[in-house]
C-alpha cells in the first residue's frame, strides 16, 4: 500500500460581474491504494457545491435620497443574475454588484434611479435559486373602477419613499386634467355611459422624473338590475327588475338554470336569451311544468356587459300527467282480489311530481278501486265477487 500526493483544484463559480465571487475548492482525501489502485473518496468544501445553496434577500430594498440609488443585499450565492425592474419594465442598466462576505456569499446590488416607480430587485443563480424584494418610489396599486353609471373612482397607494413628490395630475380622454395634493383617491364624474375612458395618473417630483400609470375603464350599465318574480304558469316565468339609471342600455341577457334534483335529468340544464331594449320585465317561455329554475339578468351597452343581477328562483306550476304508467300487467288473482303491476310514468309525461296511483277494475256492474302512493308500482283491489 502507498499514498499518492494530493492535488488541490480551485474553481470559480459562474459570475458575470467580476473576478470576485464564490469559489469551489476540491480537496481530495489522501488516496490510499491497494494492489487494485482504488481511490477512496473526494471531499468538496465551500458554499459553492454541485447541489448549491438557496439565495435570499434580507432587509428589502433601501433608497439613498442623496445618491439617488437603490440597494438590496443578497445572501447565499453566488448571485449570477441581478435584475432590476420599474413598474414591471426591466431597467437593469447601471446595476452594480459587490461581494461583501465570501463566507456567507453576501452581495450588495446597487441601481442608480432617475424616475419614480415601484422597483423590484430580483437575484438568482444557476442552482436554480431566486429571491426578490421591492420598494415604491411612486404611487402603486393604481386602480380605476366604475362606481356609478357616469363616474369612475381612481385610487392608489402612496409611495413608501415620497422622493420629493409634489402632487398628482389625473386626466382622461375627452376631459380636462385635475391636480391634487395630499390625497390618494379621486372621483371622475359627469362621464358618458357606454364610453370607454383611458385614465392617466402622473406623480410629479422635484428630484426624479414623473411616473405615469394608465387604465382603460368602459362605462357599462350600472348598477345591476334588482330582479323579482312577477308571475308563473306551467311553462312560463315572468320576472321584473329595475333598469340601471342613467345608463344607455342596448340589450340584456336572461339566463336560467334548471334544478337537476327535480324533473328530468336528461333535459336542458341551462339556457339563455339575448334581447334588445330591456324595459324592466321579461317572460321566459318553453319551460317544463313542475320544475325549479334560477334566473339572472345582465344588461349591456356598446362598452360591454354590466354586473349580473341578483338570482331569482321560481318553480313552474304542475299539471296533470300527460300519459299514464307503462307496462301495466295483471299479477295474482284470487276469488275476491286482483293485483295489478305497472312501470313508472315517463319523465317527460309527469309534468311534476307523481304523488299517487289509483287502480280500477270493472266487470259489468261490479267495480273496485285501490289507491297507493307515488312510489308504489303495484296495487291489490279487494272485495270482488268470485
Amino acid at each position: 500500500m502507498f499514498e499518492k500526493p494530493q492535488r488541490v483544484e480551485l474553481r470559480r463559480a459562474n459570475s458575470a460581474n467580476s473576478p470576485t465571487g464564490i469559489y469551489r475548492c476540491e480537496i481530495p482525501t489522501i488516496e490510499v491504494h491497494d494492489e487494485n489502485d482504488t481511490v477512496r473518496a473526494t471531499v468538496y468544501v465551500g458554499l459553492y457545491t454541485n447541489e448549491g445553496g438557496g439565495i435570499s434577500i434580507s432587509g428589502g430594498v433601501t433608497f439613498d435620497p442623496d445618491q439617488l440609488t437603490l440597494t438590496c443585499i443578497s445572501t447565499g450565492g453566488p448571485a449570477t443574475t441581478v435584475t432590476w425592474t420599474r413598474d414591471s419594465t426591466t431597467v437593469t442598466q447601471g446595476t452594480e454588484s459587490a461581494l461583501n462576505d465570501p463566507v456567507t456569499a453576501q452581495y450588495t446590488h446597487t441601481l442608480t434611479v432617475t424616475a419614480l416607480g415601484t422597483y423590484t430587485c430580483t437575484v438568482s443563480n444557476d442552482k436554480p435559486s431566486t429571491a426578490s424584494a421591492k420598494i415604491a418610489l411612486g404611487p402603486s396599486d393604481v386602480t380605476a373602477v366604475q362606481d356609478s353609471p357616469t363616474s369612475i373612482g381612481v385610487s392608489w397607494t402612496p409611495p413608501s419613499q415620497p422622493v420629493g413628490i409634489t402632487g398628482y395630475r389625473i386626466s382622461y380622454t375627452g376631459g380636462s386634467s385635475v391636480n391634487i395634493t395630499g390625497e390618494d383617491s379621486y372621483r371622475l364624474t359627469q362621464l358618458t355611459n357606454g364610453e370607454t375612458y383611458t385614465i392617466t395618473i402622473r406623480a410629479t417630483s422635484t428630484i426624479l422624473s414623473e411616473s405615469v400609470h394608465r387604465a382603460d375603464v368602459p362605462l357599462v350599465p350600472f348598477p345591476a338590475p334588482s330582479l323579482q318574480e312577477s308571475s308563473v304558469t306551467d311553462t312560463t316565468i315572468t320576472i321584473t327588475g329595475s333598469v340601471p339609471t342613467g345608463s344607455v342600455v342596448t340589450g340584456f341577457i336572461v339566463q336560467w338554470e334548471r334544478d337537476m334534483s327535480i324533473g328530468c335529468s336528461n333535459r336542458n340544464q341551462r339556457s339563455f336569451a339575448v334581447n334588445q331594449g330591456f324595459s324592466g320585465s321579461y317572460r321566459i317561455t318553453g319551460l317544463e311544468p313542475g320544475n325549479r329554475y334560477t334566473i339572472t339578468v345582465t344588461v349591456f351597452n356598446a362598452a360591454g356587459s354590466g354586473p349580473v343581477s341578483n338570482a331569482v328562483t321560481a318553480t313552474t306550476m304542475e299539471t296533470d300527467p300527460t300519459l299514464g304508467p307503462t307496462s301495466v300487467r295483471i299479477g295474482t288473482v284470487t276469488a275476491s282480489s286482483i293485483t295489478v303491476h305497472w312501470g313508472e310514468v315517463s319523465c317527460l309525461d309527469r309534468n311534476g311530481e307523481i304523488t299517487g296511483y289509483r287502480a280500477h277494475v270493472r266487470n259489468g256492474m261490479a267495480e273496485g278501486t285501490a289507491s297507493v302512493g307515488g312510489s308504489a308500482r303495484q296495487a291489490t283491489i279487494s272485495g270482488l265477487s268470485p
